[in-house]
């Protein structure tokens, strides 16, 4: 940020522990000139440019208690009615759980194509199976990052900027159980709480990073798994360009999206395809997410990674509700790291 060396964060103060989880404390910049510092609520860091934004944008959460009975959550719920932010966390929470973790219900319905089918897949596009320390960018509620933990011998970082789905994961993490609101139709949800037992979590954990501005250094990262967040991110470019940076030359990125533009989440400027349909491409975002990842880019920054494998129209379900399900087509392709 201010030009100079990036020193390593300090754990500058703990306020509350369990064992060597640190669960309340803070981060800090050891530059006596810079002394930023970096929260640490609910076991999450927050390693975020604009702190004050995300804390100010999402203090519900943060302070969000975790005891309220079923029945109590429902009837808040009704007052506050379909377009509060309680009831849209609610839904979030439910379509992400569902699609991660439903094959561990036994109230069900298990997805035949949710994370973990979607991820074998795109795994198989590697020419050798993962190893060493991945970053998983946008991790929603978890999922991906403790399977990617099973396959590596290293750590694996769920990084993702939605502090209720970062609790979610963790809750699996440290109590290995999945909590969530489960919808039915409309506005009616039922709470879902189950046991989730899932190897190497011992080796995961959950942090509030930007997928646009990671707080890792240059070349660190021996591998990034991107599941479903180019389209659902402010800059798609700037996502792809930060991973090229993070990760060591030779080093694999693996992305899937469906191309699901919506300008909720991305300015139209910022898609990639799904517009000009009287340009070269037709406006088709494969072509464009083809062309980002060659060395023809022209890109600047340099994304530094080349497209060494790819499938099309890979099936992704989501749950929306006991009567709706949305089926994607997803396209998965692997960047390789430049060695220059």
């Amino acid at each position: 940020m201010a030009g100079r060396e990036a020193p390593a964060l300090t754990l500058g103060h703990v306020e509350r522990r369990d064992g060597d989880d640190v669960i309340e404390g803070m981060l800090l910049c050891p530059d006596k000139v810079c002394q930023r510092e970096y929260p640490i609520i609910d076991g999450i860091p927050l390693l975020v440019l604009d702190i004050r934004g995300v804390v100010s944008g999402q203090l519900a959460e943060l302070r969000a208690r975790d005891d309220l009975s079923a029945f109590t959550d429902s009837w808040l719920g009704d007052c506050a009615g379909p377009d509060s932010e309680l009831v849209t966390t609610r839904y979030h929470l439910s379509t992400y759980a569902r699609s991660h973790y439903g094959d561990f219900d036994p109230a069900g319905p298990a997805l035949e194509a949710g994370v973990p089918q979607l991820l074998a897949r795109g795994l198989e596009l590697l020419p050798e199976p993962p190893s060493g320390a991945w970053l998983d960018v946008g991790c929603s509620v978890g999922r991906a990052s403790f399977e990617l933990a099973a396959r590596t011998d290293d750590l694996v970082l769920g990084v993702d900027l939605n502090i209720a789905m970062l609790k979610l994961a963790r809750r699996v993490l440290t109590r290995g159980r999945a909590v969530h609101p489960h919808r039915r139709v409309g506005m009616v949800y039922e709470q879902r709480d189950y046991p989730v037992e899932l190897p190497a979590a011992d080796r995961v954990d959950f942090w509030a990073c930007d997928a646009t501005g990671l707080a890792f250094g240059d070349g660190t990262v021996d591998g990034a798994l991107s599941l479903n967040v180019v389209d659902c991110i402010a800059s798609p470019m700037a996502h792809v360009v930060e991973l090229g940076r993070v990760l060591r030359p030779g080093a694999r990125a693996l992305f899937s999206t469906p191309y699901d533009w919506s300008t909720g989440a991305t300015p139209v400027e910022q898609w990639l395809g799904g517009h000009s349909q009287r340009g070269p491409d037709q406006g088709s975002s494969a072509a464009a997410f083809r062309r980002l990842l060659s060395a023809e880019s022209g890109v600047t920054p340099d994304p530094q990674l080349l497209l060494t494998a790819e499938a099309d129209r890979v099936p992704w379900q989501v749950y929306v509700h006991e009567r709706a399900t949305m089926s994607y087509q997803a396209h998965l392709l692997v960047g390789t790291r430049r060695d220059d």
